[in-house]
């Protein structure tokens, strides 16, 4: 059965990279921009680290066709669907995906509202991530 997944995994990221556009997850630098005051936090201008993908984006209602309320608690789903103004689906390999809290889309800035993977064993096939402006 691994083997069926890894098929599966192959196929959706070859489908994601040809069809999907460039996208750049955006994780932001927690350290402290001064040690002395860590409890000021990151400073006016945290670094950002980023995370090269390619996404393909769909109505927050459609994703129910890929089963994505059996990936987690219906609570969970129900909200990331009401609150996402898009769905980007991406085949992001063993990236973890809750580190990302912005994805840059050729300029556009959106804030992740929630993110979900689907991952049949050891085999992460798609990942999820609820976006809004």
């Amino acid at each position: 059965m691994p083997e069926f997944y890894e098929r599966m995994a192959a196929t959706a990221n070859r489908l994601i990279t040809k069809r999907g556009r460039d996208l750049r997850l955006v994780r932001l630098d927690q350290d402290a921009g001064d040690t002395q005051r860590p409890w000021w936090g990151p400073g006016d201008n945290p670094n950002e680290q980023f995370l090269p993908l390619k996404g393909v984006f769909v109505p927050p209602g459609t994703v129910r066709q890929f089963g994505l309320q059996s990936l987690g608690l219906g609570t969970e789903i129900e909200d990331m669907i009401a609150w996402s103004e898009q769905i980007i689906i991406v085949a992001q390999g063993e990236n973890d995906l809750r580190l990302y809290k912005e994805v840059d889309d050729g300029g556009v800035r959106w804030g992740v509202v929630a993110s979900q993977i689907l991952k049949p064993g050891t085999t992460t096939l798609l990942g999820f991530i609820g976006v809004r402006r």
